[in-house]
């Protein structure tokens, strides 16, 4: 079953933030892809908390759910690109603004072959995310420098929008995670906190 869009939440540790990421993927997905023409993947890399338990209730009151469990640490951005079955894949792993969302996929639909919000959001082509990330050891900022990286050596650039300001702890953090892929420490590119 082809779809339109494919909504991915590369998940650890996620339990205080999983239902309202599941809430604004499947918001996302009816408002611009329409009901049935989406689905909504969750890639759990071995929580350690609920959020897997969240998970399988949420599973069974949205159908456009599809979750993977005990996918190896650092594997989750790839693993979906290879399994999503929508023309277009938004990635998410925290709590995002909506807007910042709708933003992605507007982008998408706009022509662009991908749209980024460092930190927050990587929209993409699914055959450009299955070809840049099909191997990617690292999470959602490895994969937005992944993209960036390709589309600069293609001469075209990616669809870009700053990051909301959440003060200099998170600029700090966001500054580690495009670094750790460098380093061998892709597994650790992830969210810290809600």
């Amino acid at each position: 079953m082809s779809v339109q869009l494919t909504v991915i939440l590369p998940l650890r540790n996620r339990e205080p933030a999983v239902a309202g990421m599941v809430r604004v993927a499947v918001e996302l997905g009816r408002a611009t892809a329409g009901a049935g023409n989406f689905e909504v993947l969750a890639l759990d890399e071995h929580s350690g908390d609920n959020t897997l338990s969240l998970l399988s209730v949420l599973h069974g009151r949205v159908p456009e759910l599809r979750t993977l469990q005990e996918v190896r640490e650092g594997t989750a951005v790839a693993t979906a690109s290879r399994m999503a079955r929508g023309e277009h894949c938004i990635y998410f792993d925290r709590l995002v603004d909506p807007e910042l969302a709708r933003w992605g996929v507007r982008q998408l639909a706009g022509g662009h072959r991908a749209a980024v919000v460092p930190g927050e959001i990587l929209a993409v082509e699914t055959r450009l995310g299955a070809h840049v990330l099909g191997n990617l050891y690292g999470g959602l900022v490895s994969a937005q420098k992944a993209v960036e990286q390709e589309m600069d050596a293609r001469g075209r650039h990616v669809a870009w929008r700053p990051a909301p300001d959440r003060g200099l702890a998170e600029r700090a953090l966001l500054f580690v995670r495009r670094r750790l892929g460098w380093v061998g420490l892709g597994q650790l590119d992830r969210p810290l906190g809600t």
